[in-house]
C-alpha cells in the first residue's frame, strides 16, 4: 500500500513511452511540449495510486483531508492539478488499456471545467468496445495512430491537437463547453490555426466541412 508522499509534488509531468506490443507507440512529447525548460529537468515522482489503496484507508485520508476530489477520482492535496495528475484521477476508469478522448481529454490538458458524465475513452488498435459499459464510462472506437495520444504515467490520452480535432468533428450542437475547451487548446497549439486545419485535412473526411467551419468560428 503506497500512502501520500511527503515531497515536493511539482516535478516534470513527463510522458513515458507504451511497452504494450499490441498497440501502436503512443508519442511522449505532449506533456513536455507544455512545460517550461527548467521545469523538464526535475526528477519524476509517480503520483500515488490511490484507487489501489483499500477503502477505509481512502476513506481516512479524505476525512483528514489528505486526500481532494479530482474530477470523479482523488489526488492528494500536496499535488497541484497537472495533466499528469489529473489523468492518474482517471486511472480506475480508464484501466490502463483506454484512452481519454473528447472533453475528458480537453480537461485533463485544462481546457474543460469537468471531465464529463460520462467520461469519453477510446480503444487502441481498433479493438472493439466490450459489450458491457463500464458505468460511467463511454467507450468508443476511434482509429488512432501512434502520434494521436501521449502516455503519461500509466494512463494515456489524446494529445492537445488531436483532442481539439475530435471536438470539432464531434457530432450533434457544438456546445458552450465544448466551443471554450476549442479555444483553450487552440490558443496553446504551437502551430496555430494553419496547424490544426492540416490536421484536420490530413484526418478522417468524416465531418471535415463542419470541423473546418467551427474552426473558422473560433
Amino acid at each position: 500500500m503506497t500512502l501520500p508522499q511527503v515531497h515536493d509534488p511539482r516535478s516534470a509531468d513527463t510522458g513515458e513511452p507504451a511497452h504494450d506490443a499490441r498497440a501502436p507507440e503512443p508519442r511522449s512529447f505532449a506533456v513536455h511540449d507544455w512545460l517550461p525548460m527548467a521545469t523538464r529537468r526535475r526528477p519524476r515522482l509517480e503520483v500515488p495510486r490511490i484507487h489501489e489503496w483499500p477503502p477505509a484507508v481512502r476513506s481516512a485520508e479524505r476525512l483528514r483531508g489528505t486526500l481532494v476530489p479530482c474530477g470523479p477520482g482523488m489526488r492528494p492535496v500536496a499535488w497541484p492539478e497537472t495533466p499528469r495528475v489529473r489523468l492518474s484521477a482517471l486511472a480506475p476508469w480508464l484501466e490502463e488499456r483506454y484512452v481519454a478522448i473528447g472533453l475528458t481529454a480537453a480537461w485533463v490538458w485544462g481546457a474543460a471545467r469537468s471531465p464529463g458524465d460520462p467520461l469519453q475513452c477510446s480503444t487502441v488498435g481498433r479493438k472493439r468496445p466490450p459489450a458491457r459499459r463500464a458505468p460511467g464510462v463511454a467507450v468508443h472506437e476511434h482509429a488512432l495512430a501512434a502520434a494521436d495520444f501521449a502516455r503519461i504515467g500509466r494512463e494515456s490520452v489524446t494529445t492537445p491537437t488531436r483532442t481539439l480535432c475530435d471536438l470539432l468533428r464531434s457530432a450533434g450542437a457544438f456546445g458552450v463547453e465544448s466551443r471554450v475547451a476549442c479555444r483553450i487548446l487552440l490558443a496553446r497549439e504551437p502551430g496555430g490555426r494553419r496547424a490544426v486545419q492540416a490536421a484536420l485535412d490530413a484526418g478522417s473526411s468524416r465531418h471535415r466541412r463542419i470541423a473546418t467551419a467551427r474552426l473558422a468560428s473560433l
